[in-house]
């Protein structure tokens, strides 16, 4: 009887490590940023890639923020798919940290 309640526990373990959802991270770019049109171009590719939960662009300043889940995508893998369509995004790291702190505060 103990090895089932051990086994039993153990697979609810496994079951729930593999549905565990990752964790969301923020990270804001610095991105050559012209127009509506290079704004709308960000929205319809970025937005859409997988892990990809929000995703704000300010074209007065020229940052993308984004919010991802990590178990998903990372930094690397959205700066491939910004350069894709034809934009370089540099890490803005005192805009991310910030980032990163509101969206601490908030949980």
């Amino acid at each position: 009887m103990k090895k089932m309640m051990m086994a039993l526990v153990l697979c609810l373990m496994s079951i729930s490590v593999a549905f565990a959802k990752g964790e969301k991270q923020v990270v804001v770019f610095d991105v050559d940023l012209h127009c509506q049109g290079c704004v709308t171009k960000i929205e319809k590719n970025i937005a859409f890639e997988k892990g990809v939960k929000d995703l704000q662009c300010d074209l007065k300043e020229h940052t993308v923020k984004v919010v991802f889940l990590s178990d998903k995508t990372d930094i690397k893998t959205l700066q491939t798919a910004f350069a894709k369509i034809g934009k370089t995004a540099i890490v803005n790291k005192d805009l991310t940290a910030k980032a990163q702190q509101a969206a601490t505060k908030k949980k």
